[in-house]
């Protein structure tokens, strides 16, 4: 077969100002005045905050702080573009486009100085709150805009980013997600030729960085960024090609003329001589020269422009110092959940000094909790439906697609397929528009869904395997969990995470992975593990409801165990545990498939022992493991992940801090071994049994 071309591509340039000022009139925009004026105020005021803040931060009044001098017209410009009701999903140098939003400077200065408050969005504004990891925000754009893609709206989300962060394979991952799923997003790439230290040339080999949009088939363009007018007009047009589902790429070359932070010295690795070339291109220079020339500006209206500029920059940083002043540490505790967990609530109320130690005491104990303190699974038989766990999940999903028309669920095979284990099957017949297949992007579906969650859905996203999470980690411990506490409450991530997890089914390296320790250590996320088919669908039913995001981990073993009775509409609390079996020798604390291996062992074992189902892993219910090692004085505790930091040593530990006294053994831990999880052939000899697990408690009980 000959060789032949299946594709090419071009990508054009647009500048409309030259570094004089003068301007191509066929490409001018047609704008007033008075807009090009507040234009010109806006970047006057970003780059005077940036002198000032600089200075501040020298005297040691702020923090670390990251000027966006140079970026004024790259950002202005592609903000005038937007509606009011438009998002913007900045990094961490978007001060030009929030000042350009409206917002006050007071919060770029609460921001510097290290306070939330500089982070909470404004009510009447569409806004995420900054974003520190390079490159991990586009995603929620991409989120955003396919939701309001899906509400049909007229609304679009743009998003900046750094020539530093096209390395990011999460930009990737959102650019092509947006073309997937038609995204009404822009992606702004402000080229400022560094990362950091790191020069464009040592960055990629690509002539540019617009043409990274080819491979996600959508739109590229490439501008002037310095060149605000030409900025505005692509933005303008990529706006309108969003609403059509088209997103755009723009690529705005500009020139970052300060340092990259205030911890970064440029003068290590940029010469003066370089600086100097790109002098004559400032943006704010040639943007002036534009405005005299057609008489909008004058050396009068300069003059009170700066005056202006200088008194609300005063007036901004004396009410960030006020708030600086009387911020409360105590507001820490307040946003990370919805409503705080016990254990948390403790935290708060020691912190502010109600007790001696690093923990209030426990309150009162009103008796275990979880379906009534006993090991009830029967009793509810007639007129219920018997199902096993997976039947149970997609009932349940089914349910909630039903009940709630925010709810959307989406992953890798979840449509067509039904999922790699059928528990999504059926669904997209049932809700066509609102079940999706995702491509093979798992930081990419983890990181849409902070944006569908900003934009009003509840998102249910399925990752195949839990051994895969750790590829979307940084989403779920930088953004799922953090959305809450970094607006303040403003915005939320009511999001569902759901994975296959752990072992038994003989699966091949990655796929039989348990390590929910990792995400029980996150605050703000919620951890879940059903034993149960009835379980499965409460907490799931729970979880979707919850107003905290939650990572819902469904043991495979028990996908397809013996079918149940699972009463419709039923809904179990997270964060209560279920008392499983109740004894008075030993308590045996375990969670998911052990749970089944721990009543198999105790029936070859006369110990009578409480066994206790954590469920959910965080937050962990405290008091109903305090109240039985109370009882029983000994306790074991059983988990398939490996032991060294598996979660048996937190639980262990609040054993120690509140039940110490009543234990009459030591706390045995029996779980994996501190070696990676072996290939199905050794796999066996690597999980805990019910000889080992029998062997505890028979070690821990007796006299």
């Amino acid at each position: 077969m000959p060789r032949s071309t299946v594709a090419d591509f071009s990508i054009d340039r647009v500048q409309i100002l030259d570094q004089d000022g003068r301007v191509d009139e066929s490409m001018e925009p047609d704008l007033e005045g008075e807009r090009l004026r507040e234009w010109y105020r806006t970047m006057k005021l970003s780059r005077r905050l940036d002198e000032r803040t600089i200075a501040l931060q020298r005297r040691g009044e702020l923090g670390t702080f990251a000027p966006a001098t140079g970026q004024e017209a790259a950002q202005v410009g592609s903000t005038a573009a937007l509606a009011d009701d438009d998002w913007t999903v900045p990094a961490f140098r978007e001060h030009p486009s929030a000042l350009a939003r409206g917002l006050s400077p007071q919060g770029i200065f609460e921001y510097a100085m290290g306070l939330e408050e500089g982070g909470e969005p404004p009510d009447d504004v569409p806004i995420m709150p900054p974003a520190i990891a390079v490159g991990s925000q586009p995603l929620h754009a991409t989120g955003i805009g396919w939701a309001e893609a899906m509400n049909d709206s007229d609304r679009v989300a743009l998003t900046y980013f750094g020539d530093g962060a096209t390395s990011e394979g999460e930009v990737y991952e959102a650019m092509n997600l947006a073309g997937v799923y038609e995204a009404q997003t822009i992606f702004c790439c402000q080229n400022n030729q560094y990362a950091i230290s790191t020069p464009l040339s040592k960055q990629t080999r690509a002539a540019t960085l617009a043409q990274k949009a080819v491979a996600a088939g959508i739109e590229p363009i490439q501008v002037d960024g310095n060149d605000v007018l030409g900025v505005y007009a692509v933005t303008k047009e990529a706006r309108e090609r969003a609403l059509r589902g088209v997103p755009t790429l723009i690529e705005a070359t500009t020139y970052r003329r300060e340092m990259h932070t205030t911890a970064d010295d440029p003068s290590v690795y940029r010469t003066t001589e370089e600086e100097a070339e790109w002098e004559p291109l400032d943006p704010i220079l040639r943007f002036e020269q534009y405005l005299r020339d057609r008489g909008v500006l004058d050396d009068d209206v300069v003059s009170t422009i700066e005056d202006k500029i200088e008194t609300e920059l005063e007036e901004a940083l004396e009410a960030a110092r006020e708030t600086k002043a009387n911020a409360d540490p105590v507001d820490m505790f307040d946003t990370a959940y919805a409503e705080l967990p016990d254990y948390l609530e403790r935290q708060r109320e020691a912190f502010t000094g109600g007790a001696d130690g690093e923990i209030a005491p426990p309150r009162a104990a009103e008796g275990a909790r979880g379906d009534g303190g006993t090991a009830t699974e029967s009793g509810v038989t007639e007129g219920v439906d018997r199902l096993n766990m997976v039947e149970a999940i997609r009932e349940t999903l089914h349910a909630e697609l039903d009940r709630d028309e925010d709810v959307v669920v989406y992953g890798q095979d979840v449509g067509v397929d039904g999922g790699v284990f059928r528990a999504t099957q059926g669904l997209l017949d049932a809700f066509p528009g609102r079940v999706h297949d995702a491509p093979v992007a798992e930081a990419g579906i983890v990181g849409l869904g902070v944006g569908l969650a900003a934009a009003g859905y509840r998102p249910v996203a399925e990752i195949q395997f839990a051994g895969f999470t750790f590829q979307a980690f940084d989403q779920i411990h930088q953004h799922v969990s953090r959305l809450r506490s970094r607006s303040r409450g403003k915005l939320t991530c009511p999001m569902v995470i759901r994975a296959p997890y752990g072992l038994g089914v003989k699966a091949l390296e990655h796929h039989s992975e348990s390590y929910e320790a990792g995400y029980a250590h996150i605050p703000g996320l919620k951890t879940v593990i059903p034993s149960t088919a009835r379980d499965a669908a409460g907490l799931l039913r729970s979880a979707i409801r919850s107003p905290d995001p939650v990572l819902f981990l469904e043991p495979m073993p028990l996908y397809r165990a013996a079918r149940r009775p699972v009463p419709a509409d039923n809904e179990v609390p997270l964060g209560e545990a279920r008392v499983v079996e109740a004894g008075t020798d030993v308590t045996v604390i375990t969670w998911g498939a052990m749970v089944r291996e721990v009543e198999g062992a105790l029936k070859e074992s006369e110990a009578s022992a409480d066994v206790i189902d954590l469920r959910t892993i965080s937050p962990m219910d405290t008091e109903t493991v305090r109240e039985s090692v109370r009882k029983t004085g000994r306790c074991v505790v059983v988990h398939e992940a490996p032991r060294s930091g598996g979660f048996g040593a937190e639980v262990a530990a609040r054993i120690s801090d509140e039940a110490v006294w009543h234990l009459e053994a030591p706390i045995e831990r029996i779980a994996g071994y501190d070696v990676p999880v072996p290939l199905p052939g050794r796999e066996e000899a690597y999980r805990p049994d019910q000889e080992r697990i029998r062997g505890a408690i028979e070690r821990v009980t007796s006299p």
